[in-house]
């Protein structure tokens, strides 16, 4: 009886592992279809990315982004309607300043990212030619720009029949700046100081302590200057520009990368530049703060606002540029920060979003 117990208990255990190996197979079939699914997945994914790549704008990495509570709404001020770029079409062109052209076009990659599936343009030239695309030729939807429109501007727009609305996105800070191989300047100067650095023969001239080396003084020009070259006027020399652009040995560039080549080899040079370029570059140039206020606070002394513009017609009646613009001021002070611009104040960025809603229609 006993053998015949355990060949029957042996055939159990046979049977229950038959049984679990079945199962084994199941779930590794099933694991199986489910790998190949998730690589079909994958392969679209990338095919959407590649795809969005031959749009003209860099590949990011996707990014979530935390519906506001109503509490986060609170603290945030307006919030403008949520926008789905999957559901908006047609080619947008924006153009003008070089310095905004980082924001813009951060924010137009996210803007794809999110599913916005027709073709962005973008150009960094300059503020006035941002205008005249803008008004005159009617070519760009967006203005990137580093100051108000002019009246001249403002005249051409409305022969054209171009309303254009700005919109405050960010502050940049113009930034003086030496080689870090310099080792004899303090990290602040004076405005006296600064004066005289811009327009004396050698450093000695300015302090006696200092090398008697010529000051080789790199200056924005062309489609770069950007208004910077007035500012800093303003701030040294009571606006007399003439001053710092006829001062000698002074070369004007019209790419920043020519200032940074610059510092690289003479540690007797200074120039400036905008902050975020600065702050892409604090291995080749040092700041110097102004009267002890350095260039990242509220005070600092060379400041500018920067703008987006956009046709207030263009926003009532196409929708890719009503929701691009709603999308820009949603989102611009969380990509600011991380591309070496400042924030504006909520209060300014609540008026360019009620400018906004106003101009929609919405309110």
């Amino acid at each position: 009886m006993s053998s015949i117990k355990m060949r029957t208990s042996r055939a159990k255990n046979y049977i229950n592992y038959l049984f679990l190996l079945n199962i084994v197979l199941v779930l590794t079939a099933c694991a199986g279809q489910s790998k190949t699914s998730q690589a079909n997945i994958d392969d679209r994914a990338s095919a959407d990315q590649a795809s969005k790549e031959n749009l003209g704008i860099q590949k990011v990495e996707g990014k979530l982004v935390k519906s506001p509570s109503n509490q986060d709404s609170a603290k945030q001020g307006i919030v403008l309607p949520q926008v789905n770029p999957l559901e908006l079409e047609g080619t947008l062109a924006i153009s003008g300043s070089q310095v905004v052209l980082p924001i813009s076009q951060a924010i137009a990659q996210r803007f794809i990212q999110d599913g916005y599936p027709s073709k962005i343009n973008l150009a960094g030239i300059d503020t006035q030619v941002g205008f005249k695309l803008f008004c005159e030729d009617k070519k760009v939807d967006i203005v990137n720009a580093v100051r108000p429109i002019t009246s001249q501007e403002l005249a051409a727009c409305a022969k054209s029949g171009v309303e254009p609305i700005n919109f405050q996105i960010a502050t940049d800070a113009v930034t003086i700046v030496v080689s870090s191989q310099n080792s004899f300047l303090p990290n602040s100067l004076t405005r006296d100081e600064l004066a005289k650095v811009f327009t004396v023969q050698n450093w000695s001239d300015v302090n006696p302590k200092w090398p008697k080396e010529l000051i080789k003084r790199i200056v924005p020009a062309g489609a770069t200057t950007g208004g910077s070259v007035d500012l800093l006027s303003q701030a040294i020399f009571q606006g007399n520009v003439s001053q710092l652009t006829n001062a000698p040995n002074t070369v004007f560039y019209d790419f920043v990368e020519q200032l940074h080549s610059e510092a690289l080899i003479n540690p007797y040079m200074i120039g400036f530049l905008e902050y975020a370029s600065y702050q892409q570059n604090r291995d080749k140039v040092r700041a110097i703060a102004i009267d002890r206020v350095d260039p990242f606070l509220s005070t600092y002394p060379i400041t500018r606002p920067l703008y987006i513009y956009a046709d207030a017609k263009a926003i009532r009646q196409r929708s890719e540029v009503a929701g691009f613009v709603n999308y820009y001021l949603t989102y611009v002070n969380e990509e600011i920060s991380s591309l070496g611009y400042f924030p504006v104040k909520p209060t300014v960025l609540d008026e360019s979003k009620a400018k906004f809603l106003q101009v929609k229609g919405n309110q």
